[in-house]
């Protein structure tokens, strides 16, 4: 690191973190400043000279999302400087070996998983209960609710929170983790010193973008970082990462993105190769189109950089060819041309080129375009963060294609059983290990080869979704099922996988014996009656899933209904 004396501030109220953090700061060259509010002209004075800015998520004398947001539209300090961290002892109630927490819901709602996690937690009892002390939010979210025939109540003072769980007896609290004078860590604490309260299933909301916490606390959208016990060494670590990151915050000391340049000329291609690499890019060849389609199923590249006039396959016939692949539609593409090829460039606008550059090409400038590109792509990429596999708007889209192409195909809804157990027991570290495996059997067996014209995206969670042809969905829907079979018993420890089962708390708080994880699988169709739009084939699926789950080991279900 630089010997320069870099300077930090960390906006906190917390006596006991600040403390923490100055033990570990001070004898390293940082200069720590420690603040619990930030003025109003903070941003107007000249001297603002901090290499970072640390922000107490749990902090209640401020509003922390404020203080964030004003960082990041300050544009000498922006979103890069920003390190969001807190410690709170009472953060095993999500962490823990066997966390309180049920699940997650981001601010906006995404109404469709809000609908989804309501039915999961409620059957006869239809009470639900929104603590937030947002009094238009949790209306919206009581309205709705009510809308689709629950019992929805709202309590936007987190004193009363306990008291109201206590007195409703809801099937479901939804519960936001950071509300003045009460947060929701001490009311999850409080919830569980009585037995009737501590059965209530609890869905944490926030604005805070994550999909779940991590060990460490680690979420999505910014390296927050919520701890029990400080880990000085992953601090260290995290600061020093984020302070070397370059202005454009692509290029960091630690991940390197991945860049394939494809080009006929070998001169030329290794010395722009040698020039991506001295600026921190991981980076990988091909000399013809065809090698470069090869080369993007092997390395799966954050970007490609390819040539237009190349033999065997020019840039924007390969270009297309990942375009109209799911697994690799989301990889941006620069096409380098020749200073004429006007044509060449409509055709590629319009199949979604990224960009281009003209011949002869300055490699500061392409150098330049690559973190642009990058940077961009990060802010729109539709892909789930996990599985790296298209989300919802991209299979929405695909199917509605389907749909419009009047042909006959197979959606298989693809969703794993027992897997809530499965994380109670041994953590969301091991639960997102699962996942990924799970992402990557389903790419094996669906996309063997890079001219696979299936789809397969990742709706969220256990929940997967893959598109293909009629005639192959129930034969990939037979892989899917042996395959995961087979490897199920490798998530568990030696004497849970010979056993044969877990034993964990179902949703109401008994104990009870799981089997090992497994997969169900529905197929939907049009071979015998018609499909006519997204909502329904997403009802059918929803219906056929709930068949395949009454077996025990891995299943699928085909719907075999004229109507």
């Amino acid at each position: 690191m630089d010997s320069a004396i870099k300077e930090i501030l960390l906006l906190t109220d917390d006596l006991i973190f600040t403390d923490k953090v100055r033990e570990i700061l001070d004898p390293r060259y940082y200069k720590l400043t420690v603040a619990s509010s930030l003025p109003d002209d903070f941003f107007s004075a000249e001297k603002n000279a901090y290499s970072l800015f640390i922000v107490d998520i749990l902090s209640k004398s401020f509003n922390p999302l404020q203080i964030i947001d004003k960082i990041k539209n300050h544009k000498p300090s922006g979103e890069n400087r920003i390190l969001i961290a807190s410690q709170n002892r009472k953060i095993e109630n999500i962490v823990g070996p066997a966390p309180r927490v049920a699940g997650y819901l981001s601010k906006p709602v995404d109404f469709d998983e809000l609908k989804r996690i309501a039915s999961n937690y409620t059957g006869e009892n239809k009470k639900i209960l929104i603590v937030d002390d947002d009094s238009e939010f949790s209306e919206l979210l009581k309205m709705f609710l009510s809308a689709q025939g629950w019992e929805a109540y709202a309590e936007n003072n987190p004193a009363r929170a306990v008291e109201a769980v206590n007195t409703l007896r809801p099937a479901l609290l939804f519960l936001d983790i950071m509300m003045p004078g009460k947060d929701g860590f001490e009311i999850m604490q409080e919830l569980q010193e009585k037995k009737v309260t501590a059965s209530v299933p609890i869905i944490i909301i926030t604005a805070l973008k994550f999909d779940a916490y991590q060990d460490k606390g680690m979420l999505t959208g910014f390296p927050e970082m919520i701890y029990k016990e400080l880990d000085e060494k992953f601090l260290l670590e995290q600061i020093e990462k984020k302070i070397s990151e370059s202005d454009d915050g692509i290029v960091s000391s630690s991940v390197k993105p991945r860049v394939l340049l494809a080009d006929d000329q070998t001169e030329l291609l290794m010395l722009v190769k040698e020039t991506v690499e001295k600026a921190g890019f991981e980076v990988f060849i091909a000399s013809d189109g065809e090698e470069a389609v090869k080369m993007v199923y092997e390395t799966n590249p954050d970007i490609i950089i390819m040539d237009y006039n190349m033999p065997v396959k020019d840039g924007l016939t390969a270009a297309s060819e990942l375009k109209d692949n799911p697994l690799f539609a989301h990889i941006p593409i620069v096409i380098v041309t020749a200073f004429g090829e006007k044509q060449a460039k409509l055709r590629g606008l319009s199949m979604g080129i990224d960009d281009y550059l003209i011949k002869p090409v300055d490699t500061d400038e392409l150098v330049a375009r690559i973190k642009m590109v990058l940077k961009r792509n990060k802010q729109v990429l539709d892909t789930n963060p996990l599985s790296k596999l298209p989300g919802n708007p991209s299979i929405q889209a695909r199917i509605e294609r389907a749909l419009s192409e009047k042909r006959k195909f197979a959606v298989l809804y693809i969703d794993l059983n027992n897997f809530k157990a499965y994380n109670d027991i041994y953590g969301f570290e091991a639960g997102d290990r699962v996942i990924k495996a799970t992402a990557n059997l389903l790419v094996k067996i669906a996309m063997p080869n890079e001219n696979s014209g299936d789809f397969i995206g990742h709706i969220g969670g256990d929940d997967f979704i893959m598109v293909t042809s009629f005639e192959k969905g129930e034969q990939l829907a037979a892989k899917i099922t042996k395959a995961f079979d087979e490897i199920s018993p490798s998530f568990y420890k030696k004497e849970d996988a010979q056993r044969g089962y877990i034993t964990a708390q179902d949703r109401q708080g008994n104990l009870k014996k799981f089997p090992l994880l497994a997969v169900s699988v529905a197929i939907v169709h049009n071979n015998i009656r018609e499909l006519t739009s997204y909502a329904q084939i997403s009802n059918i699926g929803s219906e056929l899933k709930k068949a395949a789950k009454t077996f025990e080991k891995s299943a699928y279900v085909m719907d075999k209904r004229k109507n």
